[in-house]
């Protein structure tokens, strides 16, 4: 196994980078191909759920009893994932902001 030598300059170049946030910085286009992606995955659930819908609709009756647990179980997962799927969009457009609202400072 070699050994690796960190210099001082090294260190002051990493710290450096930390500090002026050019390691974090995201680039504007990933995050609107990543807010596209999730209105895509948003739409897809959309149309399971109006699937799902369809489905439990034409359930016969003679079959709503033995698969009415089954279906509650389905029907939860995906408007908990509908739900969680927001959240997501909520918080990358929330970091969107963060990241490109430029802060102006107040001179008196």
């Amino acid at each position: 196994m070699e050994n690796n030598i960190i210099t001082e300059s090294q260190v002051r170049e990493a710290l450096d980078k930390v500090l002026n946030e050019e390691v974090s910085k995201i680039p504007r286009q990933d995050f609107n191909r990543v807010q596209y992606k999730i209105e895509e995955l948003q739409n897809s659930l959309n149309d399971a759920i109006r699937e799902f819908k369809k489905l439990e609709d034409s359930i016969p009756s003679g079959l709503k009893t033995s698969t009415n647990k089954k279906l509650a179980l389905v029907s939860s997962y995906l408007f908990g994932s509908k739900n969680v799927l927001n959240d997501l969009k909520d918080k990358v457009s929330q970091a969107k902001k963060i990241s490109f609202t430029r802060q102006i400072e107040e001179k008196k």
